[in-house]
């Protein structure tokens, strides 16, 4: 039996990252059923219930070491975990993940992944060392395979594809308001909201408060906080929902975690999705909702861009006043094109498990 080894920011309760798993691991699991699939976790006990594979602690040196030696390919996947941004000591984790796959024989893939900032000339250097001993490189936008290009690596080794969520189906519209019925929304308009915690929160927190009830206003709508990340982002979502004054009954933060599925689910019902979080972005556009980018990671400007969507300014400054001026122009919009971009990265995700696939042994 063929084995795969996936290496990621799994098991820590986001609901992107744990969306892209999914999609890897049922999109591997089209094309080679009786594949054998196990995943580096901070939490595997979760893991294995929730993705039905083999799950080992991140920090357990033995068992990742006994995995990796049974493994035919180590995939280092989805995500941005190719960044100093947020923490050095992880970027040099997953680094040191991809240096035993080599030093221990296997076939090493980047896949689908969202690479930078990485700020450190020394983290940079490394980086660069490390990943051209890859034997297959994918990334999920341009940015990330110029951010490669800088660190050294031949352009020719680089396939530009597509985040691997976008091999998962749309929402089920009824699943999504049997699950918004429970907590009494969907009488009116839906507008989302998918914030996290960033520096600078004294001063955004205000803005997306009063940005959220002048829309609530404006357009007779609920506005349901999305948090993404559990609990973190549950309590980000409170802090700014007890700043919207005397529209606080116009909003609702979701008290609970929910599988990728649920969330396509409850993003397909919504008029409007407003999001920091790049995965709710994705949510947005696989169900044709419209959305708005809250820019403070290059890769929520990246896929925007890629998406010919809206972005507002970064979070360091944005404003009651550009959000709601945003999101007032793609209020009920209909990009004529999104289906055609959105068929071409679900091409580009089944092509990239296909390379995948190809690596392993006949």
């Amino acid at each position: 039996m063929n084995k795969i080894l996936i290496s990621g920011y799994y098991g820590f309760a986001n609901a992107g990252d744990e969306a892209m798993l999914t999609a890897i691991v049922d999109s591997l699991r089209s094309q080679e059923p009786a594949l054998e699939i196990t995943v580096i976790s901070g939490n595997p006990k979760v893991t294995a219930q929730l993705h039905n594979v083999k799950a080992i602690p991140r920090f357990d040196v033995l068992q990742v070491m006994k995995a990796m030696a049974k493994t035919d390919i180590l995939l280092s996947g989805g995500g941005s975990i190719l960044q100093d941004v947020t923490s050095t000591k992880s970027l040099f984790y997953y680094l040191s993940i991809l240096s035993l796959g080599k030093l221990m024989g296997k076939k090493v893939v980047l896949f689908a992944q969202g690479v930078g900032p990485i700020n450190s000339p020394f983290a940079r250097k490394l980086t660069g060392y490390i990943c051209r001993k890859a034997d297959l490189i994918t990334v999920r936008d341009d940015g990330s395979s110029e951010e490669l290009k800088t660190m050294g690596l031949d352009p020719k080794k680089i396939i530009i594809t597509a985040d691997a969520v976008f091999s998962l189906p749309t929402g089920n519209k009824q699943l999504g308001q049997s699950i918004l019925q429970k907590y009494n929304l969907g009488q009116k308009p839906l507008i989302g909201f998918a914030l996290r915690h960033w520096q600078g929160e004294d001063r955004f927190c205000p803005e997306f408060a009063q940005g959220a009830a002048l829309l609530a206003q404006k357009f007779d709508a609920q506005i349901v906080f999305l948090p993404l990340q559990f609990p973190a982002d549950e309590e980000l979502s409170n802090k700014v929902k007890a700043l919207m004054g005397d529209k606080q009954d116009a909003a609702f933060v979701l008290p609970q975690s929910f599988s990728a599925e649920e969330y396509l689910a409850i993003i397909s019902n919504m008029q409007l999705l407003v999001g920091m979080r790049l995965h709710a972005l994705v949510f947005a556009a696989l169900n044709s909702v419209p959305f708005l980018g809250v820019s403070y990671d290059p890769k929520v400007d990246r896929f925007v861009k890629a998406m010919d969507g809206k972005v507002t300014g970064d979070v360091a400054h944005i404003t009651a006043l550009e959000l709601t001026q945003k999101a007032e122009e793609l209020w009920q919009q209909k990009d004529p094109t999104l289906a055609g971009k959105i068929a071409g990265l679900r091409l580009e995700a089944k092509r990239n498990i296909q390379r995948v696939i190809k690596l392993l042994p006949k």
